[in-house]
């Protein structure tokens, strides 16, 4: 599984949603999990994002379905980052001449 990291920009639609907060994160969840992701751990932020989520997924298409399918539901609008760990950058890196 590939790992990534959700930065997400809240909008006023997003906000609308905060009032039953729970409920959506619990939504959030099965969603990530019915596409075949996992939720690594979810921070809210303070600064130029509002919220960031590292995911594991098969790939980049999950992820991508899964930001589109939030977007359109809760608002947002996000950044998504690929993450390598120590283990996967020095493979990459092994093979620099």
């Amino acid at each position: 599984m590939a790992t990534f990291v959700v930065l997400a920009k809240w909008t006023e639609k997003s906000f609308a949603t905060m009032q039953d907060a729970a409920a959506v994160a619990e939504e959030v969840k099965k969603l990530v999990k019915d596409l075949g992701a996992e939720i690594k751990g979810w921070y809210l932020l303070m600064g130029q994002y509002d919220e960031m989520c590292i995911l594991e997924a098969p790939d980049a298409e999950t992820i991508a379905k899964i930001a589109i399918l939030l977007s359109a539901k809760y608002g947002g609008r996000t950044e998504t980052l690929r993450a390598f760990s120590e283990a996967e950058a020095l493979k990459l890196f092994a093979g620099l001449k």
